[in-house]
């Protein structure tokens, strides 16, 4: 061989060596190696080889959409009043409170669907001030229908709605992602399905870190300040749906018994409650359940929400009691978790845990606003629909910091446990709209053995059948392609461990698909050196001419192949998705192995022993 092409045979072996100290750590007991070894990866196997968690989540974008439509209604009611001012040739700034009043009691803004509004006016020429242009102004997104009668309808656009729906998706996938990271456990899976469903896949998860992963990816967590109001008709709320209590109560006894009505000595609301037992448990999400079931027969208006708080009633360091409560709230919220900069744990002087929070400028300055607009009022932080604590609003509060106390007669560790969480959760962000669980599967460990015992052997049986087949038919050249053969798996191999992508049974057959590929690869060359040997072509002649016409073949039907891999690696998920990663590994290693490896053998072959002829099994 020719010194100038030294660096081939030398690149070759480099590379050769390094595949192989990659894999060594695979097969050979975890723990065995010695310190000094530069490399410690270990092959990641997949959910169906190793066992583990199958979580699949779809996301309520339309939640999202209905939350973010309530503050455009606001916006909607401002503008039309403005309208309606300047109708009656006033200016809006300098309306009286009771003049604005007047002005807002001769229409109502109601939202009818996730991504629609719907203005209903008193008086039907009222209706012309809400034109497209004044919509326009005020969203871009927003259109403006037909008017009928005294109703006009405002309705977002197709365009927009499938904007937030990505939006909202892709946040909430990023969102798990970093979650599930969180645990440092495995290299997780985590992928889009379809327009709104996300699948997980937890190799290798077990035991209690099966339901931490899924208390962890469940938990929404979107922090809100909102505050209680308790103006006379939502002191009243509850008690004039008394009727519907009782009716829930006859239809459905079970859940009813649970329920009764009952009034805050702090706020003077009437609230419903749902005993809970006297410690936390399964009769936490009983109350719960039973309390939603009522509240979904309630007509709560838009710019109002029901709030549920878990109440321990403690008495000589027991809990006498427990339940849910309700709380009447103002839906918009003044400060929510969007602009919380830092959260972490911290302890009251008495030892006990709870969550600090941090807001930015932004967030500091809303918090401010609210506490000094609403001094005297209950401000109630949320997490999600549930109600953490009410305080009282003593003065304005500056600094943007706030607590949420996870309290309780309950044992330290358990709080502290449940107050690091919370940090995790809101350190690495909300959902900015629910996420309902779809399916979740455990698959146990003694299938993800019996699969990838099935999977070796059929990978070792197949390999071992091409390699023999090979040297029988073609001889010497069998030899060659043979080496080619076992550096393709080892160099696949090498690359799935080096970019740490978990190897499945779809992958395994991937694998077994490439070496037949690879063998396809060599069949077409050596088929073409016999041609070019029979024309009476030498050994140098022969092989170069046996490369050179074989190698659009071998170009084509990998390419194809290759395409197909691509579809599948964009388009797919899971298993399959592992198939397409090895697939299209194989076939960029099938290129490096069985056309410039075996080649360069054949070069140093031909250089070194100049033989009379090649043996091609003829």
């Amino acid at each position: 061989m020719n010194k100038r092409n030294l660096w081939k045979p030398l690149l070759t072996l480099g590379l050769t060596l390094l595949a192989a100290m990659y894999v060594l750590p695979t097969l050979v007991p975890a723990g065995s190696m010695p310190g000094w070894y530069p490399f410690t990866k270990r092959m990641t196997f997949g959910l169906d080889l190793q066992g583990g968690l199958e979580l699949r989540y779809t996301v309520d974008y339309k939640k999202a959409i209905s939350d973010n439509l309530l503050r455009v209604r606001e916006s909607v009611i401002e503008v039309v009043v403005g309208e309606l001012a300047r109708k009656a040739s006033k200016e809006p700034d300098a309306l009286t409170t009771e003049e604005r009043a007047a002005i807002v009691a001769r229409f109502k803004v109601e939202r009818i669907d996730f991504d629609t509004l719907r203005l209903t006016f008193e008086d039907r020429d009222d209706v012309g001030v809400v034109t497209p242009d004044l919509i326009e102004g005020l969203r871009s997104d927003l259109i403006r229908q037909v008017p009928s009668g005294n109703q006009v309808t405002l309705k977002l656009n197709e365009k927009r709605v499938a904007q937030i729906r990505d939006e909202v998706v892709d946040q909430t996938l990023d969102v798990i992602r970093k979650r599930v990271e969180a645990f440092g456990l495995v290299e997780p899976d985590v992928r889009k399905n379809g327009d709104t469903d996300i699948d997980i896949q937890m190799p290798g998860v077990r035991g209690t870190e099966v339901d931490a992963v899924r208390a962890r990816i469940g938990q929404t967590a979107q922090l809100a300040f909102r505050i209680v109001d308790r103006s006379p008709e939502a002191v009243e709320f509850f008690n004039v749906n008394q009727a519907k209590l009782t009716d829930f109560q006859s239809k459905f006894p079970e859940k009813g018994a649970l329920l009764s009505l009952d009034r805050d000595g702090s706020t003077g609301q009437w609230i419903v409650r749902a005993s809970a037992g006297v410690q936390r448990g399964a009769g936490d999400s009983l109350a719960k359940n039973a309390l939603y079931s009522f509240l979904k027969t309630l007509v709560i208006p838009d710019d109002h929400m029901v709030g549920l708080e878990l109440v321990e009633v403690r008495e000589e360091g027991r809990i006498r009691d427990c339940y849910y409560r309700t709380h009447y709230l103002w839906s918009r919220a003044g400060v929510t978790g969007d602009h919380l900069t830092r959260a972490m744990v911290l302890f009251e002087t008495q030892g006990e845990p709870y969550v600090s929070l941090e807001f930015d400028a932004i967030g500091a300055k809303q918090f401010e606003q609210v506490t000094e607009e609403n001094t005297g009022e209950y401000m109630a932080i949320m997490l999600d629909d549930e109600v953490n604590s009410a305080p009282v609003i003593k003065e304005r509060i500056g600094g943007g910091r706030a607590k949420i106390s996870l309290g309780g007669n309950r044992p330290r560790q358990e709080i502290l446990g449940e107050a690091q969480s919370l940090v995790t959760v809101l350190t690495h962000g909300a959902y900015k709209a629910p996420v309902h669980k779809v399916h979740d599967f455990e698959v146990g460990p003694s299938l993800g053995r019996d699969t990838i015992d099935a999977g070796v052997v059929s990978l070792i049986v197949g390999v071992l059948a091409v390699l023999i087949g090979m040297l029988l038919y073609y001889r010497g050249s069998g030899i060659i392609a043979d080496i080619g053969l076992l550096l393709n798996v080892l160099f696949t191999v090498a690359i799935l461990i080096g970019f740490d992508a978990a190897l499945t049974m779809p992958g395994l057959a991937g694998i077994v698909l490439t070496v037949g590929m690879a063998v396809d690869a060599n069949v077409l060359i050596t088929e073409r050196i016999r041609e070019e040997i029979r024309l009476g072509k030498g050994p140098r002649a022969a092989m170069d001419a046996g490369y050179k016409h074989a190698f659009s073949a071998i170009l084509d039907s990998n390419l194809t192949t290759a395409i197909t891999g691509v579809i599948l690696l964009n388009y797919s998920s899971g298993p399959v998705y592992g198939f397409a990663v090895t697939l299209l590994i194989g076939i960029c290693v099938t290129f490096v192995t069985q056309i410039f490896i075996t080649r360069l053998i054949f070069d140093w072959y031909v250089d070194r022993f100049r033989p009379e002829r090649l043996s091609v099994g003829i």
